[in-house]
């Protein structure tokens, strides 16, 4: 009878414990967002959640089901890899608002603030040459500070102000983008026709290549031809992601970006590239 208590103890401890890793597994294979919209519509919703599939189906081959829980004004996704787990929270939350700017290199920038150095001396600048693209760099704790003087202190016409992607947590760095006559971006997002990503034969590096739609191909045509040897910044949800040179007019409206990318990089900015904008933003709360 003690054998055959003790034997009964350890199978439900057995099964605890088994059923304690299978919920956690399961958590872990679930992501809830949340709509910033308390009263946002179904066919919104709806919208948002096919928007998040086509990313995720470009992203990886894994298996994913997207499902709208329109009482609530949520989305449950299930399915991700938990190495990918980063990059998938931003395919479900990053708007993804795409959109091309001139940068300035730092000469032009001293130019139009009549020489005032105060920015830059808020900035590590040691390895910024001054036909690069950004001012300067700093780390994540400091941007705060920056951007109060910059608000209150920098008055530029024709100029946005804007931080690198905030991925790396140590280094960021700030850049000047022409707003064209307080137009703003040159280009957008919703002139994508659409967006690949391969892999260099000789050197094995990932690059990205998009084309634009056909009523933007001139456009581009004339900003290249115009902007030879200066800088191109790319610029998703207000965060640069890459500043590639031109060195040549492209007149067909397609252009390829190479540089140190990573795969999740290259298929994240195709993701983003190919599916537009999501009609709300969304957090994490799951």
């Amino acid at each position: 009878m003690k054998t055959t208590l003790i034997s009964f103890i350890a199978v439900i401890i057995i099964s605890m414990i088994a059923l304690s890793f299978t919920n956690k597994a399961t958590e872990k294979n679930i992501i809830l967002i949340q709509a910033s919209d308390n009263h946002i519509a179904l066919a919104t919703l709806s919208k948002s959640a096919n928007i998040i599939s086509a990313r995720l189906k470009d992203f990886s081959t894994d298996k994913f089901k997207v499902t709208v829980i329109p009482e609530k004004n949520r989305i449950q996704v299930e399915g991700m890899n938990n190495r990918d787990i980063s990059a998938i929270e931003n395919l479900l939350t990053k708007k993804g608002r795409i959109e091309f700017y001139i940068a300035y290199n730092q000469v032009e920038l001293l130019e139009i603030v009549k020489g005032d150095r105060h920015l830059f001396s808020l900035l590590n600048t040691k390895e910024v040459r001054e036909s690069d693209s950004r001012v300067g760099c700093t780390s994540i704790s400091k941007t705060g500070k920056i951007n109060q003087f910059i608000n209150s202190k920098v008055s530029v016409k024709n100029c946005r102000f804007v931080w690198s992607d905030f991925s790396d947590s140590t280094n960021v760095c700030l850049y000047a983008l022409k707003t064209n006559l307080n137009k703003g971006a040159l280009l957008t997002g919703a002139d994508i026709e659409s967006v690949t990503f391969n892999k260099e034969k000789t050197f094995k590096n990932w690059y990205t290549e998009f084309s634009f739609k056909k009523p933007a191909v001139k456009v581009w045509s004339e900003i290249t031809k115009q902007n030879v040897n200066n800088s191109i910044a790319i610029v998703i949800d207000n965060q640069v992601i890459c500043s590639p040179v031109i060195r040549a007019a492209i007149e067909n409206g397609k252009c390829m970006i190479t540089g140190n990318f990573t795969e999740t990089e290259v298929k994240l900015f195709a993701a983003f590239g190919s599916h537009g904008e999501l009609p709300v933003t969304f957090k994490v709360i799951k």
